[in-house]
């Protein structure tokens, strides 16, 4: 397997820090608006003295204008997944539909990037949504919410898709994937405070929106910590790999970050693990598996 493989699976582990680690922010004290802010805004911090330093990974003037509308799609992925938490979707359908993801990211990746439908990605998508719903037992999680907000989650799978997609659009301009990491996190945080006034209409809980400039150094520590191994680390990994690998392959083995968030809820927050997680967790185990071993061999569809 090439390596570029183990750098996709790498990244959708560490992903899986993201809801336990912003779960434990969010203990804290933190909005989820700031966990997601100071995420997006510390990755490109991290990443500042590695641009100034190597100035052949500062942006091109000519990309501005594609890092700002990748930027722009970060922070509305973010908004509509915590505004369909706002009003009153479950956690776990929320993420069920974030993690449509791989259906739109096959059928769009065929239009934007011309990437191939094959049996193997269709297959792989099927069995990787099964094991989701076993995985998060949604049908455990009683009300489903308001329509709105069901739409508000399912747009997030949507646009989660299109931030894979433009991920692997940045390595087909042949965009280096510390540029691509620091123009993307950049932008991101300036369309979060962009939209937050607006947010704010919408939504009005304080935990979700409140936001503030006077962290303790303790949090401040522990975003530091949450943007590396949630934001800075896997997003380098996931665009180094998509230099060689698919949009839509990278979205199927994407999967694999609630697999390692439940993992961590186990370890670190002893949410117990019964027999239908770990039937979900082999199904999307076993798409990733198939997708990775035979994707380069498999008949196109169309």
């Amino acid at each position: 397997m090439q390596r570029e493989y183990w750098f996709l699976i790498l990244a959708g582990i560490f992903y899986g820090t993201i809801t336990p680690g912003g779960q434990f922010l969010m203990e804290r004290g933190l909005s989820m608006f700031e966990v997601s802010f100071y995420r997006s805004l510390l990755v490109f911090l991290i990443l500042l003295p590695v641009v100034l330093l190597r100035r052949r990974y500062v942006m091109e003037r000519s990309k501005v204008a594609f890092y700002a509308l990748y930027g722009l799609i970060g922070g509305l992925l973010e908004l509509m997944m915590f505004s369909g938490i706002a009003l009153g979707v479950p956690v776990a359908i929320v993420v069920l539909l974030l993690y449509t993801q791989p259906i739109w990211t096959v059928f769009i990746g065929r239009v934007m990037l011309g990437e191939k439908i094959t049996f193997v990605k269709i297959a792989s998508v099927i069995l990787g949504l099964f094991g989701l719903v076993f995985l998060l037992g949604s049908w455990e999680a009683g009300s489903g919410g308001s329509y709105a907000g069901i739409l508000c989650s399912l747009a997030s799978g949507v646009l989660l898709s299109f931030w894979v997609i433009l991920g692997k659009r940045s390595a087909m301009l042949d965009q280096h994937y510390i540029t691509t990491t620091f123009g993307w996190s950049g932008f991101a945080f300036v369309w979060l405070l962009i939209l937050l006034p607006v947010t704010r209409i919408m939504v009005t809980d304080e935990t979700l929106t409140g936001f503030s400039l006077d962290l303790s150094a303790p949090n401040f520590t522990y975003l530091i910590i949450f943007a590396s191994l949630g934001g800075a680390i896997p997003h380098l990994l996931f665009y180094r790999a998509l230099e060689k690998i698919t949009a839509s392959v990278a979205g199927i083995v994407l999967l694999l970050e609630p697999v390692s968030a439940t993992i961590l809820a186990w370890i670190f927050f002893s949410q117990s693990i019964g027999f239908y997680i770990l039937l979900g967790g082999v199904f999307i185990l076993i798409s990733n598996y198939i997708v990775i071993r035979e994707s380069r061999n498999e008949t196109p569809v169309f």
